[in-house]
């Protein structure tokens, strides 16, 4: 089974923006020396976040609604608590709601402007208080759900995703009245409870897994400009796969094809 390992994001300051995931997030952390990068993570199946240093005077990240990247997801069983104990701590944290049929949740921002959305495990209307957890810096136990980007090409990005590195489909959202529709797609063997994928069944289940998905927003018609390869942003994302030599030689083939066609179109 494949794994999305890493989040690799180049930043100013890494040791201090680990620090700041140690202590707000409750994240734990460690240090590589020789390869000048912190790694900042939730025990258990989740992705890993890895901060590479860069020169101060390089680019510095903001966010961006055009950008093809746009934030990490951190799930819990009580969105309210986790944004209590966010704000204690000196950061500015949304107030939540419930967003649609999609789920209750809130947006802040870590010191370096990386956009972070706290995802409750169930609806609001839905949700029992569990008991807090007072050994844990939000209260409760948490897990990197999410990573999330944007693209005009949903069929290119499943393409890419689950026909050839072997995702799984899991959910699909459609919210026209925004203008975008979302895509959930993990390694993973299980299945959601209901076969159709558009099914609202399938999103309190999708919020509680235990591993990392891919959520991909489509937004056709609108801007999505790749990420800066210099100063502060997203490096990279580090995907496990199963039969890597075949899945390389499929990816060098359809960037093959993909340069004939572009070569041919122009």
């Amino acid at each position: 089974m494949g794994k999305i390992s890493e989040h690799v994001i180049r930043v100013v300051n890494s040791a201090s923006l680990a620090g700041w995931y140690k202590t707000v997030m409750g994240m734990q952390v460690t240090e590589d020396v020789s390869a000048k990068t912190w790694t900042a993570f939730y025990p258990g199946e989740g992705v890993k976040l890895v901060f590479q240093e860069v020169a101060s005077k390089g680019t510095t990240y903001k966010s961006n609604r055009d950008s093809c990247y746009w934030k990490i997801g951190v799930t819990v069983s009580d969105v309210d608590l986790a944004r209590e104990k966010i704000v204690a701590a000196g950061t500015q944290v949304s107030v939540p709601n419930q967003f649609l049929n999609v789920g209750y949740l809130c947006h802040l921002a870590d010191p370096n402007g990386f956009t972070i959305e706290l995802l409750q495990h169930t609806f609001k209307q839905n949700f029992v208080k569990p008991i807090p957890d007072p050994s844990l810096a939000l209260g409760q136990t948490a897990v990197i759900g999410q990573i999330t980007t944007r693209s005009q090409d949903i069929e290119a990005s499943l393409g890419l995703y689950r026909d050839t590195l072997g995702m799984k489909l899991l959910s699909i959202q459609d919210i026209s009245d925004y203008g975008f529709c979302l895509y959930f797609l993990a390694f993973t063997a299980e299945n959601p409870p209901d076969k159709d994928l558009a099914s609202t069944k399938n999103r309190e289940w999708l919020w509680q897994r235990p591993y990392t998905t891919l959520e991909i927003q489509c937004r056709p018609g609108q801007s999505c400009v790749p990420m800066d390869k210099e100063g502060e942003g997203v490096d990279h994302i580090t995907m496990e796969v199963e039969d890597y030599a075949n899945i390389m030689t499929k990816l060098k083939a359809d960037q093959s094809a993909a340069s004939k066609t572009r070569m041919v179109s122009n």
